[in-house]
């Protein structure tokens, strides 16, 4: 059976905007959203397309469509003398309202300076379905699956300043893997293909505000991916500029992102270094108070994001549209 890996954009929603304190009262809280929409995807990469991929090995990807619907939320603790300390599971709002999905676990500190320091875990709970084998032209290409787990740790206002320093570390596995066997490439040639490996991340943000409820976070993020093979492996070197507006009920975060990746080997398939430019837009909006409940509020995502490789087969472009509904207990 297919597995699409944006499917999970469908059941990684969670509350998209974070709020000054760790929690409105101690004990449990939390949030549940359900999502639905629609996420086109044109990528050799994506296992939602066709199995075989007809004509030549390195020409764009064709496009699928395919529907997303699901649910998800996050629960926390909170507890310490001033609500301070909390343990927490699910989807952080800051993220997705970036339009970062990701899944956690962790805990979370506040200081009276401002700081606030937060590590957490991030485990596969559904593996990505990718082709054992991408390489293959005129015959169907089987599946496998991608898993692995991160660790990350955030220091969010520094000593109260606008300044936030996120990173992480994560570790990738890919369970059969068989990159280039079908072109006959030596042994040597298929290990340099080898995507399995460890990534490191690192982005450094700075919130300014322009007024009250408005302003911008520029940010810095850096990429290292040691990955099995050396034509797999590369750096990246990308920003965002985030823009966001809190009026009344109404939400808005709008990113804009760039990343450029440079490979540190020769692809022995199209026989130079891979190099990617990448960039994006990314809109989430939230509007409180839906029908006057109190709790419940109306979410709506909305991305766009476009890698242009100097090797045209890694070329690829994903829109996604969605709506639906967030209640807050």
């Amino acid at each position: 059976m297919k597995t699409n890996k944006y499917a999970l954009i469908g059941l990684a929603i969670a509350p998209l905007f974070a709020q000054a304190q760790l929690a409105d009262h101690g004990g449990l809280s939390g949030e549940i959203s359900v999502l639905g929409g629609v996420v086109s995807t044109d990528s050799n990469l994506s296992t939602s397309g066709e199995e075989t991929k007809n004509g030549e090995l390195n020409s764009n990807g064709g496009r699928e469509t395919d529907a997303i619907f699901g649910a998800l939320g996050k629960l926390a603790f909170t507890f310490g003398s001033g609500l301070d300390k909390q343990l927490f599971v699910g989807t952080s709002r800051e993220d997705i309202a970036i339009g970062t999905i990701a899944l956690e676990a962790g805990y979370k500190q506040k200081f009276g300076s401002g700081t606030t320091i937060t590590a957490s875990y991030l485990p596969t709970l559904v593996n990505e379905g990718i082709w054992s084998d991408p390489f293959i032209t005129n015959s169907p290409r089987t599946e496998t699956e991608k898993s692995g787990n991160a660790y990350r740790f955030h220091v969010s206002s520094i000593g109260g300043s606008p300044l936030s320093v996120d990173v992480a570390y994560a570790e990738t596995d890919i369970d059969n893997e068989q990159s280039g066997q079908a072109l006959g490439l030596s042994q040597s040639a298929q290990a340099s293909l080898q995507r399995s490996g460890d990534t490191f991340y690192s982005k450094v943000s700075y919130r300014q505000f322009l007024g009250r409820g408005l302003g911008v976070t520029p940010s810095l993020i850096y990429f290292n991916h040691d990955a099995d093979g050396q034509a797999m492996s590369y750096q990246a070197y990308g920003g965002e500029l985030t823009y966001f507006s809190f009026a009344g009920r109404n939400k808005i975060v709008l990113t804009g992102s760039y990343q450029y990746s440079e490979y540190d080997a020769a692809n022995p398939i199209f026989g130079q270094p891979r190099e990617d430019s990448k960039y994006g837009v990314f809109l989430a909006y939230e509007y409180a108070h839906l029908f006057e409940i109190h709790p419940l509020s109306l979410v709506v995502l909305a991305g766009y994001n476009n890698t242009e490789s100097n090797i045209d087969f890694y070329d690829s472009r994903q829109y996604l549209a969605s709506a639906g509904v967030n209640f807050r207990f």
